[in-house]
């Protein structure tokens, strides 16, 4: 099945979607969303649901899913409250409970893999929006898909742009990693050592801390001392922060490469000075050089005026648009069928391309060929300075 602008969902001015809870016809598409809405991660979980429901929003007010007879999508949201045991818990409801047709979550990782058991176990198609650790979708499981990248893959976007910055005759011949302790930081711990080895740089400092950490002084002294020319870390927004400012403090001013939305965030950019000049590889920025991206923009800042977009947002869009055109080319809300859908689906334009890929589709174990782009903080904005075909401005290199 080829969805091409002309036959895809497209984006246009959308009429108001109430509360999560409205009253639907009984043959609408629901839609269950896995999401962080408290605890240590509500702050990522509420920006994705805004985009989640601009997402049904659009799709309701351009007359739902005609091959359905223009149902509806509802989303049947669910606060995971950051803890991978309730998301557990909560997919089961969704499913046995509330009947619904899919899942998308639920943002960590830690949360994201005992759900999607859940969901695989249940024959629920699940769709990850963030999750990047490798294995979920390596494990053979049928109903599971993921529009993040592989961490694996992140590690070698990271790996091509430190050569990169190498061949503008940057010095950098020595690495290290800073990462959380979780299974986000520790698939990312594993999987940079290879890929920047292939390149022949050294690692000489490794420092995996537990996330919420209030001091990381004792990490960066390490990292400090072992004179590396770059740091790689793979956390989460608070830490990085404190990462950022406690390098500060020790006047250690390595290049510095965050992950995803663990560093693109506005959380980092409040610490002013300590994150000017930082780098992070991440999903999607929103001054990405795509006409997609910038309505996507467009129509959002519309909708939610003063907000600033972060790469989590345009994934958790995304989303809902593809289960949405799955369920219309399925014909149905089965399940299965739009599992199957799923499987067959390869999308080329509208608003379910808004990230960095020239087509959505997704491979046999589920794993759409995600693409990633390097950003950096230039004047306390997020520039998007590589791959060159959709930067918007060149990296900033340092003085020395």
């Amino acid at each position: 099945m080829l969805v091409t602008r002309r036959n895809t969902l497209v984006m246009g001015v959308a009429a108001a979607l109430q509360p999560v809870r409205v009253a639907f016809a009984a043959d609408a598409l629901r839609i269950g969303v896995l999401l962080p809405l408290t605890g240590t991660l509500a702050s990522d979980g509420n920006r994705m649901l805004r985009a989640h429901q601009l997402a049904a929003k659009q799709i309701n007010a351009q007359g739902g899913i005609k091959e359905l007879g223009g149902a509806q999508v509802e989303l049947v949201i669910s606060d995971i409250q950051s803890k991978p045991e309730v998301a557990r818990s909560e997919a089961q409801r969704l499913i046995s409970n509330e009947n619904v047709s899919a899942l998308v979550g639920a943002f960590g990782s830690a949360a994201t893999i005992p759900s999607c058991q859940v969901a695989e176990r249940n024959s629920t198609p699940y769709i990850v929006t963030t999750a990047v650790t490798d294995g979920i979708t390596e494990q053979g499981m049928k109903y599971v898909f993921r529009i993040a990248p592989k961490g694996k893959w992140f590690s070698e976007y990271a790996a091509d742009f430190v050569d990169y910055l190498r061949s503008l005759g940057v010095k950098i011949s020595r690495f290290a990693l800073a990462t959380e302790d979780g299974p986000f930081g520790q698939a990312m711990r594993t999987n940079y050592p290879s890929a920047l080895g292939k390149y022949g740089l050294e690692l000489v400092g490794d420092e995996t801390f537990k996330t919420g950490s209030p001091d990381l002084g004792t990490a960066v002294s390490k990292l400090k001392a072992s004179q590396a020319d770059v740091v790689l870390t793979a956390c989460y927004s608070d830490d990085s922060a404190v990462l950022l400012r406690t390098m500060t403090a020790q006047r250690f001013q390595p290049i510095y490469i965050g992950y995803g939305g663990g560093h693109v965030t506005q959380t980092v950019l409040s610490t002013g000075k300590p994150a000017e000049g930082s780098y992070g590889i991440v999903e999607w920025n929103a001054d990405l050089n795509k006409a997609s991206s910038l309505e996507f923009v467009r129509q959002f800042t519309a909708e939610y005026p003063g907000e600033t977009l972060l790469s989590n947002q345009p994934q958790a869009y995304t989303a809902i648009h593809v289960l949405a055109l799955a369920a219309g080319a399925a014909k149905s809300r089965d399940r299965t069928a739009i599992r199957d859908a799923l499987r067959a689906m390869k999308i080329t334009g509208g608003p379910a391309t808004v990230l960095p890929l020239d087509q959505l589709s997704f491979d046999g174990q589920g794993q759409a060929k995600a693409g990633g782009v390097m950003v950096q903080v230039q004047d306390n904005k997020f520039v998007t300075v590589w791959p060159k075909n959709y930067a918007s401005g060149a990296p900033r290199l340092p003085s020395k």
